[in-house]
């Protein structure tokens, strides 16, 4: 509801009929859910960064907890109530750019540190993968969205806000 009144409002103030969303991690879990809920009518393009789309799995489970997540913690495991509902449903209708951190080695396979590459990939969505690197505390996952240490973040979403998509 807090996302709804947020792009009415964003909408009503520069007079645009459409918006686009960036989002990451669990932010692109909620704005898909937006979409579900709400329709695709407010929204011209979506671009998920890092997004958890089939959950978290293994280690980063009891890891999530830590943050005091409890309860967004059970719905970014993988199989939760809340993310089979979401996958339940087809693949937003609205464009849809799924930037995919990779690199990282896992107990469960290769990913971003927290979500695994397999975990992110959503149907009808056009991919982009950045190679980067996790260290101790220093995840892909979140660091991605450093500017200085990964630009072709940036490049990325600066060629989809114009247009000029791969």
């Amino acid at each position: 509801i807090i996302l709804r009144a947020l792009i009415d409002k964003l909408k009503y103030e520069t007079g645009q009929p459409k918006v686009v969303i960036i989002s990451h991690s669990m932010g692109g879990l909620v704005t898909r859910r937006y979409i579900q809920l709400f329709g695709n009518e407010s929204v011209d393009k979506l671009i998920l960064i890092n997004v958890p789309n089939k959950g978290i799995v293994g280690k980063i489970i009891p890891l999530c907890n830590l943050f005091g997540a409890e309860y967004e913690c059970t719905d970014l495991a993988s199989g939760s109530l809340f993310l089979n509902k979401l996958n339940d449903y087809p693949s937003p209708a609205v464009k849809t750019y799924n930037i995919i951190g990779t690199g990282c080695e896992m107990t469960e396979g290769i990913g971003d540190g927290i979500v695994l590459n397999d975990n992110t990939i959503l149907d009808n969505s056009k991919e982009y993968y950045i190679e980067g690197t996790c260290s101790g505390i220093n995840l892909l996952h979140g660091e991605i969205l450093e500017i200085d240490k990964y630009p072709e973040l940036y490049t990325i979403v600066k060629n989809i806000l114009q247009g000029n998509e791969e």
